[in-house]
């Protein structure tokens, strides 16, 4: 199995209370040091896409404007724009979502009407292609995978993995740090530049203490 240590996230809280940057609780496992890598070509069957996310205001109005790049990564019966999203209720608001289909990697599911045949996200892809800059039009909540954030808290979603066989989301390595450096670029997605930067310097006063 993997090794995870969870010494530091532990020692923080019980050192400091809770860390709280620019609104946002830092859960505990979010501080964890673990012996893994990220995800990687090759091995990744997408169960983190196994399901639609919510979108952000702005984020459905800029996928549209790249319509016939994502069409061409798709198949021609997810060409339909008008079936991309749909709406529904998170915590009692209305909001809009990506829409699902049926996966045909595996018979009964469903993914993400944005991702590939082979696996691949086809909103990074076009976003790459076009050098957009990250995360181009992807959207955050995908971004931001592992982390995710609920009620004002960062969280890592460690359930994902386990419910699907030969996911690779969390790949053994012989180097163990914390879930914020492995996941620097999620990170600091999730919590900007200056509050990454705010997270570095108070798990480093705590660690001096």
């Amino acid at each position: 199995g993997l090794s995870v240590h969870s010494g530091i996230g532990e020692e923080y809280m019980q050192d400091q209370g809770e860390l709280v940057i620019k609104g946002i609780r830092i859960e505990s496992k979010v501080l964890q040091e673990r012996n893994v890598r990220p995800c990687g070509e090759g091995k990744c069957i997408a169960a983190c896409c196994s399901g639609g996310v919510w979108l952000r205001e702005d984020e459905a109005p800029r996928i549209l404007k790249w319509a016939d790049a994502i069409k061409a990564c798709l198949p021609a019966d997810r060409h339909d724009h008008s079936n991309w999203f749909e709406s529904g209720k998170d915590d009692e608001e209305e909001e809009i979502g990506t829409s699902t289909v049926d996966d045909p990697a595996r018979p009964g599911q469903h993914c993400c009407v944005f991702l590939q045949p082979d696996r691949k996200c086809s909103l990074q892809v076009v976003s790459q292609e076009n050098n957009l800059r990250w995360p181009g039009i992807k959207p955050f909540y995908c971004a931001t995978y592992p982390f995710y954030t609920e009620d004002d808290a960062l969280m890592v979603d460690d359930e994902t993995p386990l419910k699907f066989k030969g996911a690779a989301c969390r790949r053994p390595s012989s180097d163990k740090r914390p879930l914020y450096e492995i996941y620097k670029m999620e990170a600091i997605l999730a919590l900007g530049e200056d509050g990454y930067r705010e997270l570095l310097s108070r798990v480093d006063r705590s660690r001096r203490r």
